[in-house]
């Protein structure tokens, strides 16, 4: 992994969209058509359209990526520029990673969750058998450009997915202003940025998620359980919250926390609108169901390393499930 690209000026805020000089392009195929302006350039790239969602992040639009990059004869230090949100850029970027090796990668996110998440740290991911994310490479774009008018697009779903990871962050860093999700400063470049930054300077300390970038994974083995258990009706964010309000009841179940520290948990994570359809099918579906994608999801058979509210502060824990757990 080339880890000179974590670094703080790999990432850059573009007022003004500038339609790429050369290479080829990978984007979500809605993009075009809500920004002709953008991409009705005089001489246009060869460009391949994508089709965004959980479900499309497998190894049959991968292979339709490694077609386009060979029949337009991409080589590795030609650039393949990614516009998308987070399933686009995880697809597009682990075929990228691993076409011939590899080729020159510029991420273009266009939704708030990839521009403050998916797009930094070089996470690329296919899911695959049933798992999410189950295939995957550390593979950091060489630059991030961050074009916060494409939110102006987004309904508020999801802007609320980008919010979840803000939530987060807020909860892993206290320097960090969390906006209201409702508040016209959420899409505000100095606010993006600043998460942004955030992300790429623990990615940086911890390239390959082995110690302090682990905490960047709150709420995400309950999380990526929960959506992969509803086939992925479960939009990413309020799966992440659900995830973290799990391990916070989880903690206080264990005695891990105090109930005064679960209850701030507990409001806080309050904020976040979790829709009714999700919280249903919480409720309605027992541990014994989503007991696999979690066993998966660690890879550590019985033994899983859950990222806890502890009374030191969020903290990587190992826990047991058991058979009858």
């Amino acid at each position: 992994m080339n880890t000179e690209y974590l670094r703080a000026d790999s990432i850059e805020l573009a007022a003004i969209f500038q339609y790429p000089a050369s290479g080829v392009i990978l984007c979500d195929a809605r993009l075009p058509k809500l920004y002709p302006e953008y991409f009705g350039a005089a001489k246009p790239l060869p460009t391949l359209a994508l089709r965004a969602g959980e479900s499309s992040k497998n190894m049959g639009q991968c292979l339709k990526i490694y077609e386009f990059l060979s029949e337009n004869g991409v080589g590795r230090q030609d650039i393949v520029h990614v516009f998308g949100g987070g399933t686009i850029s995880d697809l597009a970027a682990y075929a990228v990673s691993t076409f011939k090796r590899g080729c020159r990668l510029i991420l273009y996110p266009s939704t708030l969750l990839a521009m403050i998440d998916a797009a930094i740290g070089g996470k690329t991911g296919l899911n695959h058998l049933g798992y999410k994310n189950y295939l995957g490479s550390f593979y950091p774009a060489e630059k991030i450009i961050i074009h916060s008018p494409f939110l102006k697009s987004l309904p508020k779903a999801e802007l609320r997915q980008g919010f979840a990871e803000m939530l987060k962050y807020s909860l892993l860093a206290d320097d960090l202003l969390l906006p209201e999700l409702v508040s016209p400063e959420l899409g505000e470049d100095d606010i993006i940025l600043s998460f942004a930054l955030y992300k790429m300077q623990v990615c940086a300390i911890d390239p390959y998620d082995r110690k302090e970038r682990l905490l960047l994974n709150f709420g995400h083995s309950f999380g990526h359980a929960l959506e992969a258990a509803s086939q992925y009706k479960i939009k990413h964010g309020d799966a992440i919250v659900l995830g973290m309000n799990i391990a916070c009841d989880f903690s206080f179940q264990q005695g891990l926390i105090e109930e005064e520290d679960w209850a701030d948990y507990r409001d806080w994570l309050g904020q976040y609108p979790v829709p009714a359809a999700a919280m249903r099918f919480l409720d309605e579906t027992p541990l014994e169901v989503m007991k696999p994608f979690l066993l998966q999801d660690k890879k550590n058979g019985q033994s899983l390393r859950l990222i806890l509210p502890t009374e030191d502060g969020i903290k990587v824990v190992e826990a047991t499930i058991g058979k009858n757990s």
